[in-house]
């Protein structure tokens, strides 16, 4: 049976980690260890290392980041594979099994990745995961979900691991160099997966993200041009326009909840700004629904303040 190692970056994780690793130690009919990579935190995280689980593994670092937390992870196991489990998220019965089911009839994927649920506070929002493909999420079509990927770890140590110089988009970067080099993934559809978002999300940090999305997709054309590969340089076209729209739609959504916080000005402008730079077009319609719904508003009272 092959054996696969999971590494978790704990940074402050609150009451997260203990949901997230139960979820890891809860998977059947694999033979598996953890590794708990604390990156620095000043929380008491020693409970980790006196697990009387003899699978789990903590190491502590000073803070230098998650990306080097994955790749110290990566580095304390000779496991065959790896997978990724973010400290807030949590894996469904069965997800490791069934991805080693499928490695064992596609042994020659880049990776292997699963669908995955979204669980916000209005209720779940199901990913199911499509065929994987470089053009693919190059051209921002495909959401992969970093804690459902599992990849041997000869292949995340050949293309250099998780970059320690991108803080959004190290996981793009590290399933994009996987796809270029090894080919498309494998995927289970079904969501075997529980991304929780919240307030502490790192993702929320719109403004890096897009910067580094586009220079992730600088640094992929530049090699399609040697070619030229003129279908990936057309996913890169793209992926450019959805990153626009994504992060601008972000911006937008950002500066609507400075206002409600009462937050200073300038930050609600420093948003705006962002989301006329991004995606204008979202901007436009946004302030006009907002209009329309004040106007709305004040024709359907009275003078005397009765509804009509």
């Amino acid at each position: 049976m092959s054996r696969v190692c999971v590494v978790i970056p704990a940074y402050e994780p609150g009451p997260w980690l203990r949901r997230s690793l139960g979820s890891v130690l809860a998977q059947e009919g694999v033979d598996l260890e953890v590794v708990v990579v604390d990156d620095g935190s000043t929380e008491d995280l020693s409970w980790v290392g006196s697990q009387t689980d003899p699978r789990v593994r903590y190491v502590r670092q000073p803070n230098r980041g998650v990306s080097v937390a994955r790749n110290v992870g990566v580095a304390h196991t000779s496991a065959d594979w790896v997978a990724l489990l973010d400290q807030d998220d949590e894996w469904l019965a069965g997800k490791l099994a069934r991805q080693l089911a499928l490695a064992e009839s596609q042994p020659d994927v880049a990776f292997i990745a699963t669908g995955f649920e979204w669980v916000l506070p209005i209720g779940p929002v199901v990913k199911y995961c499509p065929v994987l493909d470089y053009p693919g999420v190059l051209s921002g079509e495909h959401t992969v979900c970093l804690s459902s990927v599992l990849v041997r770890r000869e292949r995340y140590l050949a293309v250099g691991g998780h970059s320690p110089l991108m803080l959004q988009q190290q996981d793009s970067g590290l399933l994009l160099d996987l796809l270029r080099v090894f080919g498309p993934a494998a995927t289970v559809a079904d969501p075997l997966v529980r991304y929780h978002v919240h307030r502490d999300n790192t993702s929320r940090d719109y403004a890096t993200a897009a910067r580094e999305w586009d220079a992730l997709l600088d640094a992929h054309e530049a090699l399609a041009r040697r070619g030229p590969d003129r279908v990936v340089l057309s996913a890169i076209e793209t992926g450019r326009r959805a990153g626009r729209r994504h992060y601008g739609r972000l911006a937008v959504t950002a500066a609507a909840a400075a206002r409600r916080d009462g937050s200073p000005v300038t930050r609600t402008g420093r948003h705006l700004v962002a989301a006329v730079r991004l995606n204008p077009g979202h901007l436009v319609r946004s302030v006009a629904r907002s209009v329309r719904a004040r106007l709305g508003s004040r024709r359907a009272w009275q003078p005397d303040g009765s509804r009509r």
